[in-house]
């Protein structure tokens, strides 16, 4: 049975759990291009695609020089991955899944051309005149936007969801996130490398700094003076952007771990007054895009290849009832990253 989903007066999407098919309706048909098609990413992106029945009037792939040449199936059609060698002047969008690199030297070029570019890189997400954009909170913030919307990170994704429906109740005061994330957050190679050390333990750590089976490390990029790593300055970063709250004291920690798909996080909040179990509750029951339960939990390996991000481990303190606790998990190349893209185009080509 196919999920159903409802648009919510303020214009998120509201998902019901019926299954992690979700079919969108009223989409103006898109001539889409894809950079970076043959990634974890760019190959998730044309599932959810399909999944959701998006019509599209023309679809474009890109790739590396290496794969340029190669078909791609999609749909029931084969389409020839191409170089990206300049603008391609006969599509509306673009979604580049592409490294920090490649965006900074593309999105630019579309964005002059008119075209308009769902970026998932670093590049711009801090840049005050580009939105960085979680639909189900802020799709206001498309409003005005000048070709260039950028995807958040792929652990801000999962944690935020939450964290605004707890704003808008209640308003936040402090966070404090850890968070549990899969090496397919690093890519195909990532992948790889678990993969062969599983196999072989003397197979060495080349993607990351220590080796990834049968292991953990507090370290998801590289560390900065201050003893913050990459990821845990984007974390902060981004959801201050997004829940609007500059000035929001947050404090993160990230740790890789081995597992393939499905970012986790363990989150503490203080809120502004004090809660009860029974409003943050129905706080995060009426938050779309999210599956609150009370009385069990998920783990990555069971929610890959969902949409939704699933809640669990409510705890508010009996001593002090502004602090509460929890535990989300979503997978990373879903909301994390290929179908929050999906959803912003639907944003921008409503009917």
């Amino acid at each position: 049975m196919a999920e159903q989903s409802a648009l919510l007066a303020c214009g998120c999407y509201r998902f019901r759990s019926v299954s992690h098919l979700w079919r969108p309706q009223l989409v103006k048909p898109v001539r889409l291009a894809i950079v970076g098609a043959t990634g974890l990413v760019g190959r998730t992106t044309l599932d959810v695609l399909a999944e959701w029945q998006i019509p599209l009037r023309a679809l474009r792939l890109f790739a590396s020089d290496e794969s340029a040449g190669r078909m791609m199936t999609w749909n029931g059609r084969s389409y020839a991955l191409e170089p990206l060698a300049s603008v391609p002047l006969d599509v509306d969008a673009a979604i580049l899944a592409t490294s920090r690199k490649i965006s900074q030297q593309w999105a630019p070029r579309f964005r002059e051309a008119g075209v308009i570019v769902i970026d998932h890189s670093s590049a711009f997400r801090m840049d005050t005149d580009v939105p960085l954009i979680i639909p189900e909170v802020n799709g206001r913030a498309l409003n005005g936007h000048t070709n260039l919307i950028a995807n958040p990170n792929c652990s801000a994704s999962v944690v935020v969801l939450p964290l605004a429906a707890l704003n808008r109740e209640f308003q936040l005061r402090a966070i404090v996130v850890d968070t549990y994330q899969s090496v397919s957050g690093s890519g195909q190679d990532a992948v790889a490398e678990l993969d062969a050390q599983l196999a072989d333990s003397q197979s060495p750590a080349k993607i990351y700094p220590r080796p990834i089976a049968h292991n953990v490390f507090p370290q998801v990029g590289p560390f900065d003076v201050r003893g913050l790593c990459d990821e845990e300055q984007k974390v902060v970063d981004e959801l201050r952007k997004i829940l609007e709250c500059p000035q929001l004291s947050i404090f993160t920690t990230t740790v890789r771990v081995p597992v393939r798909v499905g970012h986790s996080a363990a989150v503490t909040v203080e809120c502004m007054k004090a809660v009860s179990r029974a409003d943050v509750e129905t706080a995060f029951r009426n938050m779309p895009g999210m599956i609150y339960e009370a009385d069990t939990y998920k783990t990555p390996r069971e929610i890959a290849g969902k949409q939704e991000v699933f809640v669990s481990r409510l705890r508010v303190n009996e001593s002090d009832p502004r602090w509460l606790q929890f535990w989300a998990v979503g997978d990373n190349l879903r909301k994390g990253a290929a179908s929050n893209a999906v959803q912003i185009l639907m944003e921008l080509f409503r009917d």
